[in-house]
């Protein structure tokens, strides 16, 4: 079964990601770098709502799943969801009242909030169920979605907020399959003790998923009222692409391994958990280590082709710090935030919030106005590493209801050794006279893919060598 959830989940996200990247493509030769940095500034703003109202319902709901009492607590769950968009709503609306945000942009971050959620909430409940192939259906549809209804807002107006509005409603629109999944369990009735199980485990990440969306857009935020959004568009250019790179890929991991780690924790207790717990971390490894070699060696011949030429000069610039930092970020929100799921108390995830936050802020107001995006790029980074120290050190001191993600110290140390041996015979062959024309990087990209696929089999990462094995001995019966 994780093989399987694995293949269908990373196969739809890669996919997506896929056509993620292509709408990052278009976007950025669509719109001016200006319009771009503005959207970008909408979606920031829009992400730290959501993160601080909307977000905490679905993994309150995932860490407390009960087969049992499926129907109730979906029904509870989505009449808190309900709650919080209002809530949000409201909010947004006395902002514009009072003429702290101007109504367009609030109209365009409540969308997308709403858009979100809805996408999210499903998607949460359908892969809690082992639904896999209805998330992956969504997962894709709301890729496809986002790629032409952007393009269309863009190519009929370069407005920011219209592109945002055609983002909204393709993470809305893409709900759908899952929504139709789900669907016949929302017809019961509520409960209040469910809710108020709710209630209990989540209100620490309300604040901590809260505190965590302004860590990880302050630096865009402070980036567009400083420096100005035209800055903003290269940076987030480049940062997004990253992000679609490493952290799709590691949540397509998750979504396929921490269900299924989840159930056997019910079943069998914390050491059942930790074997595919420590899969996990492989996979993540595995995915950071060669993630951060093939785009140091193409770097160059990816945003080429990935963004337009009014983005390229800073991207180049900037990549270096921002695949540190997408790394960072795909560990933290990827494997050690999962802990959540495990420990009795969420509250080292909201202590890893504030840490990232206070990082974040402390850096980016220091050298931003000195070294401008660069200043940014490396305030994220540190505040991503904060965030994995606090995770990594609050669980080893054992603080209160903590809980020690495992860690393959051996394994990972091999996979990393493996990737550095990739990169440096890809190093070298680019020392040679034709190690950067057409048939020497064609080589170089075969023999990292090579290494790829000999060190995922030599660690069985998400058990496919193991069942590949079988299969093959099966066979020859």
């Amino acid at each position: 079964m994780i093989a399987r959830h694995t293949l269908t989940y990373v196969g739809s996200r890669g996919f997506a990601a896929i056509l993620n990247l292509a709408s990052v493509a278009v976007f950025t030769r669509l719109a001016p770098v200006e319009s771009y940095g503005a959207y970008l500034y909408v979606m920031s703003w829009a992400l730290v709502l959501y993160g601080a109202t909307c977000q905490w319902p679905k993994y309150a709901f995932f860490a407390l799943y009960d087969e049992a009492r499926a129907g109730v607590q979906v029904a509870t769950l989505a009449r808190i969801l309900a709650g919080t968009v209002v809530l949000a709503s409201l909010g947004s609306g006395l902002a514009a009242a009072f003429g702290l945000v101007p109504a367009g942009i609030t109209g365009a971050v409540v969308a997308l909030v709403v858009g979100i959620t809805l996408f999210e909430a499903s998607a949460e409940i359908a892969r809690t169920r082992l639904r896999a192939g209805t998330v992956a259906v969504s997962v894709v549809a709301r890729a496809v979605l986002m790629l032409g209804l952007g393009s269309a807002a863009l190519h009929l107006s370069q407005d920011p907020l219209h592109l945002a509005l055609a983002v909204a409603a393709a993470n809305a629109l893409a709900a759908l399959p899952a929504v139709a999944a789900v669907l016949p369990l929302m017809g019961g009735r509520g409960s209040r003790v469910e809710a108020g199980r709710l209630l209990a485990y989540g209100w620490p990440l309300a604040l901590s998923f809260g505190t965590a969306a302004l860590a990880a857009s302050l630096d865009r935020l402070i980036i567009g009222r400083t420096v100005g959004p035209e800055e903003l568009g290269a940076y987030g250019a480049i940062a997004d692409f990253l992000k679609q790179s490493f952290v799709v890929f590691g949540e397509a991991l998750t979504l396929s391994m921490i269900p299924i780690a989840k159930r056997e924790a019910r079943l069998g207790g914390w050491p059942a958990a930790s074997a595919i717990l420590a899969d996990a971390a492989r996979a993540i490894a595995l995915l950071a280590a060669f993630g951060a070699v093939f785009f140091s060696a193409f770097d160059d011949v990816v945003i080429a082709i990935l963004l337009g030429p009014d983005y390229r000069a800073e991207a180049q610039r900037l990549a270096p710090v921002l695949i540190l930092a997408s790394i960072l970020m795909t560990l933290r929100a990827h494997y050690f935030g999962q802990v959540i799921y495990f420990a009795r108390t969420s509250r080292l995830e909201l202590a890893a919030s504030v840490a990232a936050l206070v990082t974040v802020a402390g850096p980016a107001l220091l050298l931003i106005p000195s070294f401008g995006v660069m200043g940014a790029a490396i305030a994220f980074a540190a505040g991503q590493g904060a965030a994995c120290l606090v995770f990594i050190l609050g669980a080893r001191w054992r603080a209160e209801g903590a809980i020690a993600m495992p860690l393959p110290g051996a394994d990972i140390l091999g996979i990393v050794g493996g990737a550095l041996a990739c990169a440096l015979l890809l190093w070298a062959i680019g020392l040679t006279p034709w190690g950067f024309a057409p048939a020497g990087q064609a080589l170089r990209f075969v023999l990292l893919v090579a290494g790829f696929v000999a060190v995922a089999w030599r660690y069985d990462v998400v058990g496919i060598a193991r069942a590949v094995r079988g299969r093959l001995a099966f066979r020859t019966r």
